[in-house]
């Protein structure tokens, strides 16, 4: 079965996607500005601007942040940054979100945790070359335990697990798909870079069906939303 008609929707929509949320989040700016996910808007800038620069170093020789030939095109040291920046975030923003003082334990032993393991990672792993993959999936998986208390919080405070005008529910929803697909596409990668074999075609877009996922629903919160009241 010919999948590159598959392949051509999902490889070019991300990107501008991205750029898309950008410019949902400063329009819908002034109903959240003063809440813990007004530096969002910054992230998901940041995301736009290292996924072009990410490209570029990829597939461009002449943009390169290694000076060694044979890491020409290797973009680890910025989406290592990425992530680590990433998960702090968004462990200040449940942290600052949920109410239940037990759950705000909880996530402040997630954050610390999570910095110890990505200050140990170096050591196992070049953090200039290759990827920080210890520091990934304990920090995924800590992000998703982050959201399942987030939405038990939701539930006990008003009643109901996802509120459809909240737009931290549709954020915290498409994280929870992203990294509950990811986590397991991100192992199966780095086995086929240190083996040397090939994943399988359906890999990527799997990979790419996430991440429409996930920054659809970022969209959707943006139009949907208003003011929480607390």
């Amino acid at each position: 079965m010919d999948l590159t008609f598959l392949d051509t929707i999902l490889e070019h929509p991300f990107l501008p996607l991205y750029g898309l949320v950008v410019v949902l989040a400063i329009w819908r700016y002034p109903r959240y500005f003063d809440t813990p996910l007004r530096y969002f808007p910054i992230l998901l800038a940041y995301t736009f601007l290292n996924e072009i620069l990410g490209h570029f170093i990829q597939y461009y020789d002449e943009i390169s942040l290694v000076l060694i030939d044979l890491y020409t095109n290797n973009n680890w040291l910025i989406y290592n940054i990425y992530n680590t920046i990433f998960y702090l975030y968004f462990f200040y923003v449940y942290w600052k979100y949920i109410s239940h003082q037990r759950y705000k334990i909880w996530i402040v032993a997630a954050g610390l945790l999570f910095a110890i393991i990505s200050l140990l990672n170096p050591f196992y792993q070049n953090f200039l070359l290759e990827t920080q993959l210890y520091a990934y999936l304990v920090g995924a998986i800590l992000l998703i335990c982050c959201t399942i208390l987030f939405f038990l919080d939701l539930h006990a405070r008003y009643g109901s697990w996802f509120l459809k005008r909240d737009l931290l529910s549709w954020v915290s929803l498409g994280i929870l798909i992203f990294y509950s697909g990811y986590m397991p596409i991100k192992i199966v990668r780095y086995y086929e870079a240190l083996e040397g074999f090939a994943a399988p075609g359906y890999v990527r877009r799997i990979h790419l069906l996430l991440i429409l996922l996930m920054y659809g629903s970022f969209a959707f919160g943006f139009f949907r939303m208003r003011r929480r009241h607390e």
